[in-house]
């Protein structure tokens, strides 16, 4: 059995497709269609997903959506603890910078979770935080700057996120159309699923790690 994971072995780039118009308002941030989710590479080394990752572009920002399913215990949030809560966790890098191994201005990292939020810690979360041992720090972006929309189920949720381009250093579809682009579901019960590898790397705090995406219309 080969110690290195398939998932490893690929690079992949994925064609992301553009949003007829960016979403209005906060509450009309939804899941996306069908046609804008993202292929795992994870099967290839025997994994099951649990979660499709939709993503979409527009010219003035980003749209994610994260649907869990095959739960039978109530997600596990918290805004204190948002690195080991259930929920969904970005990487971007609006330049793709391949082979550099540690963040630069460029690279992106926010953290969102179905609830766990507000006053009675039943509303959704996001924040954008400083990607571990990076060379250059990226501005980071004020929590109220998202637009972020969750519905809870029985088996999972659905979790969609609006990311403007003032909160992507570097965005510009029509002179940089490739970017860098990583996720990580966590979940208590369901485990970890990724775009590719698993955490035995260090794709958190490494670009070099992460796959591409490019922006088409």
């Amino acid at each position: 059995m080969s110690l290195i994971p398939n998932a490893f072995l690929f690079e992949s780039q994925q064609s992301i497709r553009k949003l007829p118009k960016k979403p209005a308002r906060r509450s009309s941030v939804k899941p996306l269609h069908k046609k804008h989710a993202l292929e795992t590479l994870q099967p290839l080394d025997g994994a099951t997903p649990f979660a499709t990752i939709s993503l979409a572009w527009h010219d003035e920002g980003l749209q994610i959506s994260c649907s869990v399913v095959g739960k039978t215990e109530p997600v596990a949030c918290s805004a204190d603890k948002l690195s080991t809560s259930d929920g969904l966790q970005l990487w971007i890098d609006t330049r793709n910078t391949p082979g550099v191994h540690r963040a630069n201005r460029f690279c992106h990292q926010m953290i969102v979770l179905p609830t766990g939020g507000g006053k009675t810690q039943s509303d959704p979360v996001v924040q954008q935080v400083e990607i571990a041992r990076c060379r250059e720090k990226s501005p980071l972006a004020e929590d109220d700057q998202f637009w972020v929309n969750s519905e809870l189920r029985k088996d999972g949720y659905d979790l969609s996120i609006w990311i403007p381009a003032s909160a992507l250093n570097g965005y510009d579809p029509e002179e940089s159309p490739v970017c860098g682009f990583f996720y990580a579901v966590r979940d208590a019960e369901l485990g970890l699923q990724t775009l590719s590898i698993s955490d035995e790397f260090p794709f958190a705090a490494d670009p070099s790690l992460w796959q591409s995406i490019e922006l088409v219309d």
